[in-house]
């Protein structure tokens, strides 16, 4: 599991976005870009082949430096979801 903040990607906040692959952290990161920023949202589903792929390249690096979670940091979040 990975965590990458909207920010280090080119959003607008610092929220947390997980993900146990990189296919789950997209739709995760999509999802939040959704809820909390619809514009954007709509700028990244409306980007043509080539710009999807050069943001791609620069998520695959991304991705590939962020550290895995601990397992304690894995615990403390499933401590946040049962409360």
């Amino acid at each position: 599991m990975k965590k990458i903040t909207c920010s280090a990607v080119g959003g607008p906040c610092d929220h947390e976005i997980k993900g146990a692959t990189k296919e789950e952290w997209m739709q995760n990161g999509m999802a939040h870009l959704k809820e909390a920023h619809p514009e954007m949202a709509a700028d990244v589903e409306g980007m043509s082949a080539e710009e999807n792929a050069e943001w791609m390249k620069k998520f695959d690096a991304t991705w590939d430096a962020a550290p895995e979670m601990t397992e304690e940091e894995m615990e403390d979040e499933k401590e946040v979801v049962l409360m």
